[in-house]
């Protein structure tokens, strides 16, 4: 494997919209992508918006992905903003639900924060904290 091929197995990126950031997350989340998970992270809880985390394209996740997942939600819950996943593959289901996290059978996770409006749109899948 080729430094190029692990650099596209995998990614985390931060979109910012005008009325919410987005973690887009793709291919496989480990350890290897520590530092684009840390300057997401900041980036996000910097614009002091609501995060939806883009999970719909991720095809493996370890448990630095998860640690990850955790951390974005508890910073959110401790600042008082709404971080919600959008439409999170099994691969990542099936991680949460093993780690016995609160994950129900419809997949619908809400670890949202108690200053975060309802959403006008339909609610993305969201994570519990």
């Amino acid at each position: 494997m080729t430094f190029t091929d692990e650099a596209q197995a995998g990614g985390i990126a931060l979109v910012e919209r005008a009325d919410v950031s987005v973690v887009d997350m793709w291919g496989e989340i480990d350890i290897a992508l520590r530092n684009e998970a840390s300057a997401a992270l900041a980036r996000a809880f910097e614009r002091d918006l609501p995060v939806v985390v883009d999970t719909s394209r991720v095809t493996f996740i370890d448990s630095a992905g998860v640690a990850f997942l955790v951390q974005l939600c508890r910073i959110g819950r401790d600042e008082g903003l709404r971080v919600s996943m959008h439409r999170p593959p099994a691969a990542v289901l099936d991680v949460l639900r093993m780690l016995d996290l609160d994950v129900p059978s419809d997949a619908t996770v809400d670890w949202s924060a108690a200053r975060s409006p309802e959403p006008a749109r339909p609610a993305p899948h969201s994570l519990a904290g």
